[in-house]
């Protein structure tokens, strides 16, 4: 019985996390509201409130959602018997696919600066271990011949920023599927460390 409880509050904790990040993407997270949180989900706040504390551990649950999804992914290709460029490349599509997917929730990661104390300091740690595994492909790369780079910290920076700009500028077209789209941005952003 408590496994389905379980399985319920873990389902329902999600739809909120998904749902505020939606409505912070929308409308600004200054400009959203518990309330407005509960409107759209037809729950009173006190049932939001029993899985976050406050608007900012809301946020921060978000930004925590996206950024363990993100590192466990980026974990696994990093450690997979894939040739460096394959690493790198399934690193950057792995990442599009999760904004093109779902842009909303991929962009409260961009908000960790709105965060405060420990919260900010944990958003900031899942950045930089998520950047630092990022980096060590482009690095084993470099020491195995297959990228070139003057600068290696610049050149994930330079990658990174195209990927994380994607949900400011992008909108999904009917032309084109997500995987065309995923492929389109890692095939042309890999050239910053091709030889």
């Amino acid at each position: 019985m408590s496994g389905f409880r379980e399985e319920r509050a873990i389902a329902k904790k999600l739809e909120i996390l998904r749902t505020a990040a939606n409505l912070f993407n929308r409308n600004g997270y200054f400009q959203t509201t518990i309330e407005d949180l509960a409107n759209e989900l037809r729950i009173t706040k006190g049932a939001i409130y029993y899985y976050v504390e406050s608007k900012e551990d809301l946020l921060f649950q978000c930004h925590t959602l996206v950024a363990t999804e993100c590192i466990e992914r980026i974990k696994e290709i990093a450690k997979s018997n894939k040739t460096p460029a394959e690493k790198l490349e399934a690193a950057m599509e792995s990442l599009i696919m999760l904004i093109v997917e779902d842009d909303a929730v991929f962009s409260v990661v961009n908000r960790a600066n709105m965060l405060s104390g420990d919260m900010r300091a944990e958003a900031l740690r899942q950045r930089d271990e998520y950047e630092s595994i990022f980096q060590s492909i482009i690095e084993e790369g470099i020491t195995e011949g297959y990228f070139h780079s003057e600068n290696k910290k610049l050149a994930k920076l330079l990658i990174l920023g195209a990927i994380n700009f994607i949900p400011y500028w992008f909108k999904k077209r009917d032309e084109e599927s997500d995987q065309e789209v995923v492929k389109f941005f890692s095939q042309n952003l890999i050239k910053v460390v091709m030889k």
